[in-house]
């Protein structure tokens, strides 16, 4: 099974503290696969509140694993900070454990 990947890189900011102060650590991983998802009523409706981001990371894509608060964007950023327009990261589930082809870590962001 080959992993599918729909993007190049993702940029995520590890959020730390300093002095009091929230700071970040810029990471890249590389190739992913990223899809906006959409909750839905039982009657077929869209449910905004709960729209959120699916991020799957390949394990060989994996140079740090993301943990809750972070924050991220599509594709490469080069900037110290996460931007405005930066999503956090609610949900992280690792899949390393599995057939070697298989092994990945899945990230929800919002």
């Amino acid at each position: 099974m080959n992993f599918p990947v729909n993007m190049d890189a993702v940029t995520i900011w590890e959020k730390t503290v300093v002095n009091r102060a929230p700071a970040y650590i810029r990471h890249v991983l590389g190739p992913s696969y990223w899809q906006e998802t959409q909750s839905q009523e039982a009657d077929g409706t869209a449910r905004n509140p709960d729209d959120a981001i699916f991020l799957a990371v390949p394990a060989a894509s994996v140079t740090y694993l993301p943990k809750k608060e972070d924050r991220a964007v599509y594709g490469l950023c080069e900037d110290v900070n996460p931007p405005k327009t930066a999503l956090t990261v609610m949900q992280v589930k690792d899949f390393c454990y599995l057939l070697p082809q298989m092994m990945h870590i899945e990230v929800m962001l919002k």
